[in-house]
């Protein structure tokens, strides 16, 4: 089977959540057999135009004005070009989009048939962001007033042509299913739930969690939370700080990096858990296992457009509990296997609460972190690529 997967993104030269799941995809395809290509935008100029890894086929293709300024159609035109030029003298069995831009811009490119992943609403994220930086000076502020919504609404129209373009739409769970079935008016019988997954050989428990926090210069003489987030207000980390100080006796590990971080290190000050919170910035793929490891219960404490969060399969495989809070697609990972460890809501009370009992989980039953590693397991990377593999077969008839 031909399959090309395009995106808009920076995969995989730099990973983020859909870029992993779009990146073993490609290499479980491409592991079976399946000559799997990718299409991409060239991020940096030190980066080649085209590339081989693993088997798979890169290309990628000049976006140099990338902005809302050009109603986003010079980087449609682009993708739409490259695209074209692969399908020359290649033709695929599936293109699979991940990204508005991407999506539509295969559709024009005339591929068939389509099929496009809902990772999240484009939009809203435009919308979220705006509305948490009303703090920034007034002649900035006032920009993104005035050009948020229009950009909103350009990126909700982009998406939502990809989408209604496209024969099958992907979910990762059944918050995103809600959510493209509300923002897009999608039928539920053009929806397919595909889960994320999880490398189940590079996370995995250890025997000796305290000797992880050591290699990692962590406290080991408390009880200690993880999460690892961009900085951003939503994944509600200046809620969890709160919640933290509720809860004596306990530290908090916070990875990743953001413009918020600033913002974040001075309400852990303000609320005199400072002492207690160690900011370890972005944190390498290589080292994430050890920081699942080493917690003793990973927290998601997100308020708005978590798809799926594929850090709440990662630490169970490590065989650490996750708290999450209710909206997101953590629910769709944690319900059947704790559902105590769903906060009620995302408010520091909510989570705190949760936190407690996940924490009174471990000391009353010993088997919990052996739970967790087997729940993990029914969610592997190979599950992932049979379920995309059957969609991509029933399809084969569009083309």
């Amino acid at each position: 089977m031909r399959v090309l997967l395009a995106a808009t993104s920076t995969l995989p030269d730099r990973m983020g959540g859909s870029e992993r799941v779009i990146w073993h995809l490609a290499r479980g395809l491409s592991a079976r057999g399946h000559e799997t290509r990718i299409v991409v935008p060239r991020t940096m100029r030190s980066l080649p135009r085209a590339s081989r890894i693993d088997g798979i086929a890169i290309a990628r293709y000049e976006d140099r004005f990338h902005s809302f300024a050009t109603l986003y159609l010079s980087s449609l035109r682009s993708a739409q070009a490259a695209i074209r030029e692969i399908l020359r003298g290649w033709r695929p069995d599936a293109i699979h989009a991940h990204h508005g831009l991407s999506g539509l811009a295969s559709s024009w490119a005339g591929g068939r048939p389509l099929h496009y992943t809902f990772h999240g609403p484009w939009h809203l994220e435009f919308l979220h962001d705006a509305a948490s930086r009303r703090n920034m000076p007034w002649p900035k502020r006032w920009t993104r007033w005035l050009w948020t919504p229009a950009k909103a609404g350009l990126a909700r129209r982009i998406e939502r042509a990809a989408v209604n373009r496209s024969e099958r739409v992907v979910v990762l769970s059944t918050f995103s299913r809600r959510r493209v079935e509300e923002i897009h008016g999608v039928d539920a019988s053009r929806t397919v739930l595909i889960p994320g997954g999880v490398d189940l050989e590079r996370f995995r428990p250890t025997a000796d969690r305290r000797a992880a926090r050591r290699s990692l210069g962590l406290p080991d003489d408390r009880t200690l939370l993880f999460t690892v987030r961009r900085l951003v207000p939503r994944m509600g980390l200046e809620g969890l700080l709160h919640a933290l100080a509720a809860l004596p006796d306990t530290s908090l590990v916070i990875g990743g990096s953001g413009w918020l971080r600033a913002a974040v290190e001075e309400t852990a000050v303000g609320l005199g858990v400072a002492k207690r919170v160690h900011f370890a910035g972005f944190i390498p793929e290589e080292d994430l296992p050890r920081y699942y490891q080493a917690a003793d219960v990973v927290v998601l404490p997100s308020v708005a457009l978590e798809g799926f969060g594929l850090i709440t399969l990662e630490a169970l495989a490590c065989g650490t509990p996750v708290v999450a809070t209710p909206e997101s697609g953590a629910v769709d990972v944690l319900g059947p296997l704790e559902p105590a460890w769903l906060a009620r809501d995302a408010s520091p009370g909510a989570i705190a609460e949760a936190v407690r009992g996940a924490l009174e989980r471990l000391a009353d039953d010993p088997a919990i972190r052996e739970r967790c590693r087997a729940h993990a397991c029914g969610y592997s990377w190979d599950r992932m690529v049979t379920a995309h593999e059957t969609l991509y077969r029933s399809g084969r008839h569009a083309g």
